[in-house]
């Protein structure tokens, strides 16, 4: 396997791509298989041949790589947010806006919402909005709310990366809040069934226990641009890539 490492400034400087390095050495060490490291900043990707690399690096660098060589697949990059599936988990109210009329009046008699785009991972519309006079109602007649997912605000006490390959969870760590505020790992589990065969082969989901205790879905994310909180399975990361980015490939 050959991988395209970003580093910025000719260094690198992201968990997920240092995290490749210490593979290929213990890919060395126990002798399973060559991996193939080539390092470039995000301007610095000519004169390769695509087929022969993965890209690991942010959402910028793979939707660069996209773009250049395989632009029939920039589908990969939609985000998945909180699939339809797991709203039974989302421990809110959460909607998907295609256009103004899907915006419920509920919605607007909040004082706050989350909002995240239904077609870029990183988009300056993404996170909380709050109401500049007691509702969001004003604030929504002068916004274009279409194409992005809706949902309520809540308090939350720790958020939690987990991480799945083959419907497997390989790890559990904090991102943020209390580290000792532990999700339930039940609810978890019944997230990645209700999941099922749709989810992607690699991917993370991302949940928060609330501060009444509940665990909850915040979001889901195909395995590329993730930090990885701790996760360091030099052996399974790159095989996760790989997956990852023939899945990705393939879609349309």
């Amino acid at each position: 396997m050959n991988f395209l490492l970003q580093t910025i400034n000719g260094q690198i400087q992201l968990d997920f791509v240092w995290i490749m390095r210490e593979a290929k050495r213990y890919y060395e060490w126990c002798a399973e298989e060559q991996l193939g490291l080539l390092y470039a900043d995000i301007d610095c990707m000519d004169d390769l041949n695509p087929d022969d690399y993965i890209p690991v690096g942010t959402v910028e660098f793979i939707s660069k790589f996209l773009k250049t060589y395989y632009p029939q697949a920039q589908a990969a990059l939609t985000p998945l947010n909180v699939p339809r599936c797991l709203f039974p988990f989302a421990g809110r109210v959460i909607e998907n806006i295609c256009s103004r009329e899907d915006f419920s009046e509920r919605f607007k008699q909040l004082d706050s919402i989350y909002v995240k785009s239904l077609d870029k991972i990183k988009d300056d519309f993404n996170g909380p909005k709050y109401a500049r006079t007691g509702t969001i109602s004003d604030w929504y007649e002068s916004k274009d709310f279409v194409r992005c997912q809706v949902s309520e605000m809540i308090d939350i006490a720790s958020e939690w990366r987990v991480i799945v390959f083959n419907g497997e969870i390989q790890h559990v760590g904090n991102y943020s809040g209390d580290c000792l505020v532990f999700p339930d790992g039940e609810a978890i589990r019944n997230m990645l069934k209700a999941y099922g065969e749709a989810a992607p082969k690699a991917w993370t989901l991302d949940v928060a226990v609330t501060t009444v205790g509940k665990t909850v879905v915040l979001e889901c994310h195909r395995f590329f641009s993730c930090g990885l909180y701790g996760y360091a399975d030099y052996r399974r990361i790159p095989k996760m890539y790989s997956q990852c980015w023939r899945e990705m490939l393939t879609i349309r």
